[in-house]
C-alpha cells in the first residue's frame, strides 16, 4: 500500500533537486514523483536526470503543451500520477529534515484531512539560517493559541502540509497554471474544504532562499498577476464568508509591494488589470478601494 505521494516540480536546478531527493527516505509506502516543467537542455543533462534510474522515483517530463507551464502545470502532472493516501508537496530547491521519516511513520493512519507542520529556512548562498519560515511558523503558533483556523488561509504554499488525496480528488482541486502564485487558490480550497485538521510540532521541512527564485520576482507583471490570483482566492472564499482575513492580509502586504513598484493606489492597479495584454476587460475588485 502506498501511504504517501511526494510531488516535486522542477525546472533547471538538477543539483538542488538531487539534494531534495536525498532527503526523502526510500520505502515501499512512499511514491516520489518529479514533474519537470520543460527544463532547458543547456542546463539539464536529461540522460542523467535526478531520480531517472531510481526505482523509488517516477520522473515526468513536460511536453511543451500550448498554454501549460510553470510549477502549477508540473504539480498537476504529479497529481495525475499520485496513488498515495496522502499528498506531500516539496519545491525542488528545498529539502526535508531528518525527522521526516518518523513523521511519515506516525501520520500514515491519522484521521485528519490536513496535517500542518513547522518549517525552517536557510540562505542558498551562505547556508546560514534564514527568515522565510518565520511567517509560516508564527501563523501556526497563532492557530494553536487561539484555535482560529481561519488563519490557515494565510498559509498559501502547498508545502508545510500533509493532505489527504481523497480530499483533493473529491473536490477536483487543481493548481492554477500561471508563472507565479499558482498555489494560492489550491491552498485556499484545501483549507476551506477540509473539516478535520491538525498541527504537529516537528520542524519537518527546510526552505532554501534563492534571490533569483520566483519568490523574488517583483516586476510589474508579476505584481499584477499575484494580486489577481489572491483576488480570485478571496472571491472564492467570499462564497463561504471566509474572506475577511485574506482581505486584511492582501491590503497590508500588497500595498507595500505596490509602493516598491511605484504603484500608488489600488485604483491604478485596477486600471492595469483592465488592460492586461492590451485588451480592456471588466475587472471587479472583491473589496472597495479609495
Amino acid at each position: 500500500m502506498i501511504n504517501y505521494s511526494i510531488i516535486i516540480p522542477h525546472k533547471n536546478i538538477p543539483a538542488l533537486l538531487q539534494r531534495c531527493l536525498n532527503s526523502i527516505p526510500r520505502r515501499k509506502d512512499v511514491q516520489i514523483i518529479v514533474a519537470d516543467d520543460n527544463s532547458d537542455a543547456d542546463k539539464v543533462d536529461f540522460a542523467r536526470f535526478p531520480g531517472l534510474n531510481d526505482p523509488f522515483v517516477e520522473v515526468i517530463f513536460g511536453k511543451n503543451e500550448n498554454g501549460r507551464n510553470g510549477a502549477g502545470y508540473a504539480r498537476n502532472l504529479g497529481l495525475g500520477r499520485a496513488k498515495g493516501k496522502w499528498l506531500i508537496f516539496a519545491d525542488a530547491d528545498d529539502f526535508f529534515m531528518p525527522c521526516f521519516r518518523d513523521v511519515l511513520d506516525r501520520c500514515k493512519d491519522n484521521e485528519n484531512e490536513v496535517i500542518y507542520f513547522y518549517v525552517t529556512s536557510v540562505d542558498f548562498e551562505t547556508t546560514e539560517p534564514g527568515i522565510r519560515h518565520i511567517p509560516t511558523n508564527e501563523r501556526l503558533d497563532k492557530i494553536r493559541q487561539t484555535d482560529n483556523w481561519d488563519v490557515a488561509f494565510l498559509l498559501f504554499t502547498p508545502w508545510g502540509k500533509i493532505i489527504k488525496r481523497d480530499l483533493v480528488e473529491r473536490h477536483n482541486i487543481q493548481f492554477q497554471e500561471v508563472h507565479c502564485a499558482n498555489d494560492v487558490l489550491f491552498s485556499a480550497k484545501v483549507t476551506n474544504l477540509s473539516i478535520k485538521k491538525e498541527i504537529i510540532s516537528e520542524v519537518v521541512y527546510c526552505i532554501s532562499h534563492r534571490r533569483n527564485s520566483l519568490d523574488d520576482t517583483s516586476g510589474l507583471d508579476s505584481v499584477i498577476l499575484r494580486f489577481n490570483v489572491v483576488c480570485g482566492a478571496s472571491m472564492y472564499l467570499k462564497q463561504y464568508g471566509k474572506d475577511k482575513i485574506l482581505h486584511d492580509c492582501v491590503f497590508a502586504y500588497w500595498r507595500s509591494i505596490f509602493l516598491q513598484n511605484k504603484i500608488k493606489s489600488f485604483k491604478y492597479l485596477a486600471e492595469c488589470l483592465q488592460t492586461v495584454n492590451g485588451k480592456r476587460r471588466h475587472f471587479r475588485l472583491p473589496f472597495t478601494v479609495t
